[in-house]
């Protein structure tokens, strides 16, 4: 498992959107990518003491990204879509906090 602390750097090899920058940094301009790595990243997951400061720094944060209302058969891969761009993140969210104690809890 890759425990993240919140002062530990991404790495600077492999297929990282924010190579050589801090879990704080990234948080602040992008939370949801580090959501987006706990939820779909096998081995990604925060300390216990990051994930309450992530907590803080991202309370009261929303996605303002919205799900087109109607998906045609042409247009069924777009309500699946990863973010591509920085969105907002609150990390005081059950489902990701209980999937990260998960994750933890095997490490």
């Amino acid at each position: 498992m890759d425990i993240y602390d919140i002062n530990d750097r991404f790495p600077l090899n492999g297929n990282w959107k924010y190579k050589g920058q801090t879990v704080f940094e990234v948080l602040q301009k992008d939370s949801g990518y580090i959501k987006d790595l706990i939820r779909l990243h096998p081995t990604f997951c925060l300390s216990e003491k990051c994930l309450v400061e992530a907590q803080h720094l991202t309370k009261g944060f929303y996605d303002e990204w919205v799900k087109p209302k109607h998906i045609s058969r042409n247009n069924l891969l777009e309500s699946l879509r990863s973010y591509g761009v920085p969105y907002n993140f609150d990390f005081n969210n059950d489902e990701i906090v209980k999937l990260n104690m998960l994750k933890l809890s095997k490490g």
